[in-house]
């Protein structure tokens, strides 16, 4: 694994492989076309989310923005793959936005920890 600096493109993978699941697992579950009809989306979903990019934006935290947009990828892929109506994807692109805004926050706050990271394990 590559350090929390390193170009690897595990956690773009990590961040749009977890969208995809949890949007396409709650929309299987639920019956919706879109994750986001079910209140699931809302209560388990997002929370879930904020979770994998915090995790996310700890390990990797230069650019921490990139894992919510690369976990908006994975659940717009979800959308189209599940049978989402693509005559509606202006839409569904702002709509994913506004949803992601949680997302976005929990991978910069854990981005923000670094410096107080670092600065408990310097000994000196």
């Amino acid at each position: 694994m590559s350090g929390p600096q390193g170009g690897s493109g595990r956690p773009y993978a990590l961040a749009a492989g977890a969208g995809f699941v949890v949007c396409f697992a709650i929309a299987q579950a639920t019956g919706r076309r879109e994750a986001w009809d079910a209140g699931e989306y809302f209560i388990i979903g997002i929370p879930l989310m904020c979770v994998i990019v915090f995790a996310l934006g700890w390990h990797w935290p230069r650019r921490a923005w990139r894992w919510t947009l690369a976990m908006a990828v994975g659940q717009a892929a979800a959308l189209a793959i599940g049978g989402g109506s693509l005559s509606l994807w202006p839409l569904a692109i702002i709509a994913m936005t506004v949803v992601s805004v949680p997302q976005f926050i929990a991978g910069l706050i854990a981005a923000r920890l670094l410096p107080r990271r670092e600065a408990a394990d310097d000994p000196g």
